[in-house]
């Protein structure tokens, strides 16, 4: 009798440990890395790199195209692979013929965004909560916020900084992935 007991107690704590692992595991977004960049490369988009982060579902285009409509296509291309994952796109517009003037012009953008999120973050407390980093107008957002409605508030905030083509918004609320503004 005992240890028919025991054995029952030992297989409802098996099953209720295999349950809570299973439900607190994270969700991992489809693998498009190897499909998207062989298709950037069969658009003739070979110096647009591709990094995919699965756990926050985010696909980042990186490289360097000659056009913004080249940037475009990528995107596009990314988006219709990527589904429901967020598509961050940092890919530099260097056009061939005037390459120095352009990086130097991207660069400078970029330190004019990150100047003038700093300052809106400080302005609203939140420069110890919030990081983010800035790559060709992207600002990717990371931390951990207290609320949906602050994790909405503040990519509002950075999407409203001038020169910001878009927001990645990695902030973590309990259970919830990452979101773009674009």
């Amino acid at each position: 009798m005992k240890a028919s007991k025991l054995y029952l107690l030992s297989a409802t704590l098996s099953v209720a440990l295999i349950t809570l692992s299973c439900a607190t595991a994270p969700t991992q977004s489809a693998d498009v890395k190897d499909s998207l960049k062989q298709s950037l490369d069969l658009a003739n988009l070979k110096d647009v790199t591709v990094a995919q982060d699965r756990t926050k579902g985010v696909v980042t285009l990186g490289g360097h195209v000659n056009a913004e409509s080249d940037k475009a296509q990528a995107a596009s291309i990314a988006k219709s692979i990527a589904g429901e994952q967020v598509v961050a796109n940092e890919i530099a517009v260097i056009p061939p013929d005037n390459a120095a003037d352009a990086k130097q012009f991207n660069s400078a953008l970029d330190n004019g965004i990150e100047s003038n999120l700093k300052a809106a973050l400080i302005s609203r407390k939140l420069q110890d909560i919030v990081k983010f980093s800035v790559k060709n107008n992207v600002v990717t957002l990371s931390g951990e916020v207290s609320s949906q409605q602050l994790r909405s508030q503040t990519e509002t905030l950075a999407s409203e900084v001038p020169n910001v083509k878009q927001v990645v918004n990695e902030l973590q609320v309990k259970g919830q992935k990452a979101t773009s503004s674009n």
